[in-house]
C-alpha cells in the first residue's frame, strides 16, 4: 500500500483528440502555478499539445488533486494523485503523533508513556484513512467528472 493514494486510467475520446483539448482549454484558467484562485473555469493549470496537467478550479478543495493526461489519437492515460504542498501538509499532521509521543517519552519516561502508543497509531491511521484516503476519493470523483464531460471521454478504465 502507498503512503499516497492515487488512481490511473485509460481514457478513450468520443471526438478528435484536438477537438476535445480545445475544449478543455476553454474551460481551463491557463497558468503555471496549481493553486486555487477565483475563477469562472472548471479547472486551473497547463494544457498543450501532448497533455494537460490541472486542478479543479474548487477553492479550498480544488487543489488537492491534480490530474495529469497524456493522449496519443482518441486514447491516453489520467492519472490523479495528491499535489505536492497537500503532501507536506498530511505528512506534518501523520508526524505530529509521532514527535508527541517522543515529547511524552522524553518528559516521563519510557515506562510511563507506554500508553500513548495505542492513540499515537491511531492518530497517524486516522490522517492517513480518514483525511487523506476519503478526501482524496471524493474530490479525485468530482475532478475526474467533471473531465469525462468536458473532453466527451467515450469510455474510462481503471488500472492498477
Amino acid at each position: 500500500m502507498e503512503l499516497f493514494p492515487s488512481k490511473n486510467f485509460k481514457a478513450e475520446l468520443r471526438s478528435d483528440y484536438s477537438i476535445s483539448m480545445q475544449n478543455l482549454k476553454s474551460n481551463t484558467d491557463i497558468t503555471d502555478s496549481l493553486t486555487s484562485a477565483p475563477t469562472n473555469k472548471a479547472f486551473r493549470g497547463q494544457v498543450n499539445e501532448n497533455g494537460f496537467k490541472i486542478i479543479s478550479s474548487e477553492i479550498g478543495r480544488g487543489a488537492v488533486c491534480v490530474i495529469v493526461g497524456e493522449f496519443e489519437g482518441k486514447t491516453g492515460e489520467i492519472e490523479i494523485r495528491i499535489h505536492k504542498a497537500f503532501k507536506v501538509m498530511f505528512s506534518i499532521l501523520m508526524l505530529m503523533p509521532i514527535i508527541g509521543f517522543g515529547i511524552a517519552i522524553f518528559t516521563n519516561g519510557l515506562e510511563k508513556s507506554y500508553g500513548i502508543i495505542i492513540p499515537m497509531l491511531m492518530g497517524i491511521l486516522f490522517v492517513r484513512f480518514v483525511f487523506m484516503e476519503l478526501g482524496f476519493r471524493f474530490i479525485s470523483n468530482t475532478g475526474i467528472n467533471k473531465l469525462t464531460d468536458i473532453l466527451t471521454i467515450r469510455e474510462l478504465k481503471k488500472t492498477q
